[in-house]
């Protein structure tokens, strides 16, 4: 049985968060506060998603540092772009 891929709030909004980080420096390095900010969501929902591994990409500076680069991030939502709202 195949599974089905998880389904989050920011699919439906993923083209306008994409669009809005356009003239960004690619490099840049969010913290998570700021990758909260600009999806809407709490500091909560960005470490649950990146505990649980269907948040966008990380990378972690040290044990207790960890950072979004604007790049994997913009990747992450051109995923979640999605044409239908019929169940994939």
């Amino acid at each position: 049985m195949q599974k089905k891929p998880n389904r989050l709030h920011l699919d439906r909004r993923a083209s306008k968060l994409a669009s809005e980080a356009r003239d960004a420096d690619p490099d840049q390095l969010l913290r998570t506060r700021e990758l909260a900010d600009w999806f809407g969501v709490s500091v909560s929902w960005v470490e649950i998603s990146r505990i649980r591994g269907i948040g966008p990409p990380f990378v972690r500076i040290a044990p207790r540092m960890i950072r979004y680069k604007i790049s994997s991030v913009l990747r992450w939502l051109e995923e979640r772009q999605r044409m239908t709202t019929r169940p994939v």
